[in-house]
């Protein structure tokens, strides 16, 4: 059996290109905005003008931000393993794609998409603003807000609950609030995976939701996405070795 890479990426990847994130730091998005007033389905249409203005920012923005080192060496990979190769993030932005990554797994959904709720249909719209003013409450940027059910989340577990010894997961950027991949891929795995956690901080979520010294992972590197995929790095060496069948 070939040995795959597993790559689930959060808003920390794109963070190196400059994409505000949303829950870390005193710019985080989720520090200058209720949650509850721009990503909850229950308050869309009542904070109908507002929700489109809070994603018209991001969608303009994402047009001067390119993608970094780690997007490229991510779509590197990919092109040069192929279906051995497997990305999922959970950022909305197109950073991915615009690096060379074919195939991306949006788990909560593109920024640069419209739903259109009343035909059940997805619409592109790139960097444009959408003009809310003029348009129907029945139209949600393509994000996946609380209280929704994304639907990929059963491809995720899927995938999840298909991992073996013979795989590497990388989870990295990921502030592991939303979804746990570390813990998700452990347990699908019956710990049989090799999970390694990137992400600066120095803190880990582990310690708070399992107690200190309960790790779902293999290695916890403390070191941001371009560091990480870097040449040389700890992370790539053993994504080297992977991949070579090592």
């Amino acid at each position: 059996m070939s040995k795959r890479l597993i790559i689930f990426t959060g808003a920390g990847v794109s963070a190196e290109s400059g994409v505000p994130t949303f829950r870390t730091g005193p710019d985080g998005l989720w520090h200058n905005h209720r949650i509850e007033d721009v990503c909850h389905i229950d308050t869309f249409e009542q904070n109908y003008d507002l929700v489109h203005a809070f994603y018209n920012a991001r969608r303009t923005a994402l047009q001067g931000l390119e993608p970094n080192a780690a997007h490229q060496a991510i779509a590197e990979l990919q092109q040069c393993y192929g279906d051995r190769v497997t990305l999922m993030t959970t950022n909305v932005d197109d950073l991915h794609e615009r690096a060379g990554s074919s195939k991306v797994v949006h788990i909560h959904g593109n920024l640069l998409e419209l739903v259109n709720l009343a035909e059940d249909e997805v619409q592109p719209i790139g960097y444009e603003a959408f003009d809310h003013v003029a348009h129907p409450t029945h139209f949600k940027p393509n994000v996946v807000f609380f209280g929704e059910v994304a639907p990929v989340y059963r491809d995720l577990f899927t995938l999840m609950n298909s991992l073996t010894r013979h795989d590497l997961v990388l989870v990295v950027g990921s502030s592991e609030t939303v979804i746990q991949f570390c813990l998700e891929a452990y347990s699908g795995s019956n710990g049989a995976a090799t999970i390694l956690y990137i992400d600066p901080t120095d803190s880990c979520p582990y310690d708070r939701l399992l107690g200190p010294g309960l790790k779902p992972y293999t290695e916890h590197y403390r070191m941001g996405a371009v560091e990480a995929f870097s040449a040389g790095s700890p992370v790539r060496k053993w994504i080297e070795r992977w991949l070579a069948g090592e």
